[in-house]
């Protein structure tokens, strides 16, 4: 496998709550992780249980790997610096439930433009959101210049992202 730091990790929706992210935000992605150290093999992720860190080897869910590209600058020490900052802070739950109902709203036809997450709480995150904000924090990146509220990203608006690519399949 050829993981780099700043990789971001989309897992694939297999079974229970994540198929059901993956079709309520019309993704084959249910879940993301960032990369912190290819050479120890880490990956900092926000889950149920809170932002974790998590050795990369021991992950069985299939995932693939998609990179920043070329041209789109990012500081990578500031980037890793803010996941490990977050390390232990709670799950957003409710930001998760928010996220969940904009993306219910589009999919049946009643789409909710510059929707504010009135709930967001900035010491809580969700994967995307955490993923979404340690690439801006890591030097003003919005590595989803297509969406309009980059709070409520997904793991699949991640994927569709003009400023990411494949690199490997998992």
């Amino acid at each position: 496998m050829n993981i780099k730091s700043g990789d971001i990790l989309l897992f694939k929706a297999e079974k229970g709550i994540s198929r059901l992210i993956a079709w309520g935000t019309n993704s084959k992605y249910s879940h993301v992780a960032v990369c912190v150290s290819a050479e120890m093999n880490l990956a900092i992720e926000a889950m149920a249980g809170g932002v974790r860190a998590r050795d990369i080897r021991t992950i069985e869910e299939p995932y693939d790997i998609y990179r920043i590209k070329e041209g789109h600058s990012y500081n990578l020490n500031k980037t890793i610096s803010f996941l490990v900052s977050k390390l232990n802070l709670k799950y957003d739950y409710l930001g998760v439930f928010f996220l969940g109902f904009i993306k219910l709203m589009s999919k049946i036809g009643k789409p909710l433009k510059k929707a504010a997450n009135k709930w967001q709480i900035d010491r809580d995150y969700f994967c995307s959101e955490l993923c979404y904000k340690a690439f801006y924090n890591g030097g003003n990146l919005d590595i989803v210049p297509d969406t309009d509220e980059a709070d409520v990203t997904s793991p699949g608006d991640i994927s569709k992202s003009s400023i990411v690519e494949l690199i490997a399949n998992g």
